[in-house]
């Protein structure tokens, strides 16, 4: 019997916080899959690939792009788009070529493009960074508008709950570091794709 109504009753509120907070998403995750069916924990595991960069490759999001949960198909293609996106825009920033970097995807409508373009368009890194993941935390909730007491439910928490812990391990004087770290991320990412073409 799923427990998707106790889960999703007992799920705490989250608020987007850009400043210094206490919050552990391992503890939250851990204690919402120990009352998840076993084929529900094989989607979830799929679904933290996504927040890994060493998994985060084209292989990732062919599966989840056949994935039977709706949530999982849809957040990753957004996801897979939008990393273009930001690959096209560091590309440019290191004076490289991103053609050759760039997740191959079907001819699919990103809805959120003008958004996004408006987005890198800012000068500032941390304001880019910040409307960045208010973007994926609005997709979140929109994926899961329709959706009552079931897995997409729980999924968009867990987006949530990712975007939550990633800034409050962070604070404004760390946004210089964040931004190097983000370049090294990119180049490695770079390596990780040039392999599968």
């Amino acid at each position: 019997m799923d427990n998707y109504i106790y889960i999703v009753a007992s799920l705490p509120d989250l608020t987007i916080n850009f400043g210094s907070s206490q919050f552990s998403y391992t503890d939250v995750q851990s204690q919402i899959v120990d009352l998840l069916s076993e084929s529900d924990k094989l989607i979830i595991n799929l679904f933290e690939e996504g927040f890994a960069d060493e998994t985060l490759n084209a292989d990732f999001y062919a599966k989840t792009s056949e994935s039977k949960n709706r949530f999982m198909r849809q957040y990753f293609t957004f996801d897979a788009l939008l990393r273009n996106k930001k690959v096209t825009y560091l590309a440019s920033q290191l004076q490289q070529n991103a053609s050759k970097y760039m997740l191959t995807l079907d001819d699919i409508e990103f809805e959120e493009e003008k958004k996004v373009n408006e987005i890198f368009a800012l000068s500032d890194f941390l304001q880019r960074e910040q409307q960045l993941d208010m973007l994926k935390w609005q997709k979140a909730d929109d994926l899961a508008l329709s959706d009552y007491f079931n897995l997409s439910t729980i999924l968009s928490f867990l987006v949530k709950a990712h975007i939550v812990q990633r800034w409050a391990q962070l604070d404004k004087q760390t946004g210089e570091q964040m931004f190097r770290q983000l370049l090294g991320e990119v180049r490695g990412t770079f390596d990780g794709l040039s392999t599968k073409n």
